[in-house]
């Protein structure tokens, strides 16, 4: 499952325009063996990813973070470039540097996995940090579905938060029986939430385009009613509604 985490978050760091590195991570003590990513856009802030096991979250404010700090100071230079140039740390890299850490709760521990993601956020020391707990029962589904579009991950993510009918089965759904686009629409708003440079585009629109919608919603009826409304004055208001009302008690 790390390989499908992997592969999103390359594919976001690259169509966001940063320039991407990557070494391989081991830690043997903790019988860890992952990826590790650098991504940094010129004058920018730096983005550090890593899937990590339940197991190691423990010991991430410590020993991980003090280890990811040497291996990114000292070897940066040997790593492999995926996209752009190549990655350098500069004088400011501690202050803006941001460690994201994607961890997928196993299916029988008794942790409190968020409660572990949310004191490893607090720590104030070497990264700030952003942690994505995967429960368990999303596995299944996120693997299925965002595996049929890997050509383009970005444009699906952006779909998918910005489609209000999967919104609101989101909204509806309780969390023990969520459905599968509840699943994918919950999984993206954590991305949105925890990565800082995925930015949802919006398009733009004028006032002359807002009133043509408006329109087209309206019968003549309720237009002409709408433009009799508009033209009265503050203090006419009050009579206009006092017949609205009258009419319809006639009828």
């Amino acid at each position: 499952m790390d390989n499908l985490f992997n592969e999103l978050m390359e594919s976001i760091f690259i169509k966001s325009g940063l320039s991407l590195a990557k070494i391989e991570y081991i830690e043997e003590s903790y019988e860890i063996s992952t990826s590790l990513y650098i991504a940094h856009k010129p004058n920018s802030d730096y983005f550090i990813y890593l899937y990590l096991p339940e197991k190691a979250l423990p010991f991430v404010a410590n020993d991980i973070q003090i280890n990811l700090l040497s291996i990114l100071k000292n070897d940066v230079g040997s790593m492999n470039v995926l996209s752009g140039e190549s990655v350098t740390i500069s004088s400011s890299f501690e202050k803006n540097a941001t460690l994201i850490i994607l961890t997928s709760k196993e299916e029988y521990s008794q942790n409190n996995v968020e409660k572990q993601a949310i004191s490893i956020e607090e720590d104030p020391y070497f990264f700030k940090k952003q942690i994505l707990v995967v429960p368990p029962q999303y596995l299944e589904v996120i693997s299925n579905s965002f595996s049929k579009h890997r050509q383009d991950y970005t444009t699906y993510l952006e779909n998918l938060i910005s489609d209000p009918q999967v919104f609101n089965e989101f909204m509806n759904s309780s969390l023990l029986g969520m459905s599968n686009k509840a699943i994918e629409y919950s999984f993206a708003a954590k991305l949105y939430e925890k990565l800082p440079f995925l930015v949802l585009s919006v398009e733009k629109s004028t006032p002359g385009d807002l009133q043509k919608n408006i329109d087209s919603s309206l019968t003549e009826s309720q237009r002409k009613q709408c433009e009799v409304l508009l033209k009265l004055e503050v203090d006419n208001l009050s009579n206009w509604f006092a017949e609205i009302v009258k009419e319809d008690n006639d009828v």
